[in-house]
């Protein structure tokens, strides 16, 4: 797997309407990457949401030390997902490395304010050619971790979509969010196709069940934070028919029933639902992302 492909807008007609009648939107249109984890059995040397790593022979894996996991000692973090350059060239990796790794903690802690609450988590930036593997050094989530309870990402393999998306409302300039304010038909139509929902990379997370917070900073420099990737309970499949509620999924190309297990593998791929039914965002900094990342959710 190399690069991204380009798939054809389901919306057109709902996005030229709005386009028409908000003339300033066109321009804040931004380039995301919709992951589209499939269930699978992904390698080291993969792309994927939930694998095994290529980590380093002597590197200790990272732990959570927080001590709310019942048996107060620290317990190991889970693969979150492992990203190439070569899959994923819309990341911005900083100088010298081409593989970006995330782990995080599946318990929920208390955080400091702006996250309040959520996962600590890491994000670690390789150069993946330096590297030698040392097998063994990523526990088995199993050990530790509860399968129907704790918040562990199945193993998937990516299949990276290139998708346009809009900001956030409530990142919008003052004119265009009024014109939403004022027309429910146009508020329809952003809520349809500004934010695009699942797993992907860039581009805006919603916060359609809480506020977005006031400032989004780097703890460490103060710069602006901008989401690396966002974690979702379910995939933004397009709805083809309402009775009964048919889906495509975008990976093989196949219409899914709700309600069959074909469709629930497509939509609930990596197997787990973020803080019951909400979705999250790992940001970094835009200055350098290898300053301490932050965990938000709704």
């Amino acid at each position: 797997m190399t690069g991204t492909t380009q798939t054809p807008d389901e919306g057109e007609d709902d996005l030229a309407r709005l386009l028409a009648a908000m003339p300033g939107l066109a321009s804040l249109a931004r380039t995301v990457v919709g992951l589209r984890p499939r269930r699978g059995e992904p390698g080291i040397r993969d792309s994927h949401v939930g694998g095994p790593m290529l980590w380093p022979l002597g590197e200790p894996w990272p732990h959570c030390a927080d001590a709310d996991h019942g048996s107060g000692r620290s317990a190991p973090m889970v693969s979150v997902a492992q990203l190439y350059a070569t899959d994923v060239p819309e990341i911005a990796f900083p100088e010298d490395t081409d593989l970006v790794q995330i782990v995080w903690c599946p318990d929920t802690h208390a955080l400091p304010e702006p996250q309040f609450t959520g996962k600590h988590c890491r994000v670690i930036w390789r150069r993946s050619g330096e590297v030698v593997h040392g097998p063994g050094a990523q526990p088995d989530p199993w050990e530790h971790w509860d399968a129907e309870w704790d918040e562990v990402p199945r193993p998937c393999t990516v299949h990276p979509e290139l998708v346009v998306e809009y900001p956030w409302r409530e990142e919008l300039p003052a004119g265009l969010r009024k014109q939403l304010e004022n027309s429910e038909e146009l508020n329809d139509l952003y809520w349809q196709e500004s934010v695009t929902g699942g797993w992907k990379v860039g581009g805006s997370k919603s916060w359609a069940s809480s506020d977005m917070p006031e400032s989004l900073d780097c703890p460490e420099c103060g710069a602006p934070l901008v989401l690396l990737l966002q974690v979702d309970s379910y995939e933004d499949l397009p709805l083809v028919s309402e009775n009964p509620h048919t889906y495509l999924c975008t990976v093989t190309g196949r219409h899914v029933v709700w309600g069959t297990e074909e469709c629930t593998l497509a939509r609930e791929a990596t197997g787990f639902r973020v803080d019951d039914v909400a979705d999250a965002g790992i940001y970094v900094c835009s200055a350098d992302p290898r300053h301490r990342a932050l965990y938000f959710t709704q």
